[in-house]
């Protein structure tokens, strides 16, 4: 296989937030705040994103997700050194055919505002294996494919609880093959709007990119994990609930259909804001949770 490790992180590092990050129910889009259409464009990330996108993920998720990876005791103080290595174990996923990385560029200065990673179902599907596992290194090959030493791996895997993530992010592959066994499906992981541009629709138009695709093509099923925070968002696009943070779409016939509705009423209780849908994925969207 071809050896694509010189092409690794070479992108110029952001400075991620100091302020704790925690998980915040999302808010309705003030139709004032909403990026116009020609100021965002959808576009293919590229590996040399990778780093851009493993900083976002340390601005985006919530210090409670990360602290429960890579707890203090075990991480380097260094926030820029954990970057590296996330962007490392990731870059390999860029040469998969089945997984595409989706990116929001807001047009007027070129800044890429938001990311969805998807392992998408073309020809028998993507197996049912999270690319962020500990374990994908082999399952994928993906030593060979990037011609990583021992050594390397070992230091891409620094300061990680591989327990508690390996029970965590394996432990969601377990119930999504327990829906969906060997039926070919869309899968998201992750999804981030960067800060700034939250509640500005970005996270709606990455949504829609897939929808649209996966509609096209018979209403393939779709499947996501989600912090609780953000469950109303994603029943708004038609993902019914399976457990307390996975969530599964089949085709657009369930797009804000009773369940969302009955559910929203239930959980907003006498605030009754069913009709408040157009919602938007902060702190991350999916929490690999």
């Amino acid at each position: 296989m071809a050896n694509h490790q010189e092409t690794l992180v070479k992108t110029p590092t952001q400075k991620p937030a100091t302020a704790p990050r925690v998980s915040k129910y999302t808010l309705p889009v003030e139709e004032a705040n909403r990026l116009k259409d020609e100021e965002i464009q959808i576009e293919t990330c590229t590996v040399d994103d990778v780093l851009a996108i493993a900083e976002g993920l340390y601005i985006c998720f919530p210090d409670s997700f990360w602290d429960k990876m890579e707890p203090p005791a075990l991480r380097d103080a260094d926030l820029a050194t954990r970057a590296k290595r996330l962007a490392t174990r990731l870059s390999a996923s860029f040469y998969l055919p089945e997984m595409k990385y989706i990116k929001a560029v807001y047009k007027p200065t070129g800044q890429m505002v938001g990311v969805a990673g998807w392992m998408l179902p073309d020809g028998e599907g993507m197996p049912i294996h999270n690319v962020w596992r500990r374990t994908a290194t082999k399952f994928f090959g993906f030593q060979e494919m990037m011609g990583w030493s021992d050594a390397d791996i070992e230091e891409m895997w620094r300061g990680i609880d591989l327990e508690a993530w390996e029970k965590q992010i394996g432990g969601n592959d377990k119930i999504r093959a327990e829906v969906l066994g060997d039926e070919p499906h869309w899968f998201l992981a992750p999804l981030m709007t960067m800060p700034e541009f939250q509640g500005r629709g970005v996270a709606t138009k990455l949504m829609n990119w897939a929808i649209e695709q996966a509609d096209q093509k018979g209403g393939q099923p779709m499947y996501l994990e989600s912090a609780p925070t953000a469950r109303n968002v994603y029943m708004r696009f038609g993902f019914e609930p399976i457990g307390d943070a996975n969530f599964l779409r089949r085709g657009p016939d369930g797009k804000k259909g009773k369940l969302w509705r009955e559910v929203v009423a239930q959980e907003e209780g006498e605030k009754g804001c069913v009709d408040i849908v157009e919602k938007e994925v902060e702190d991350g969207g999916s929490e690999l949770k």
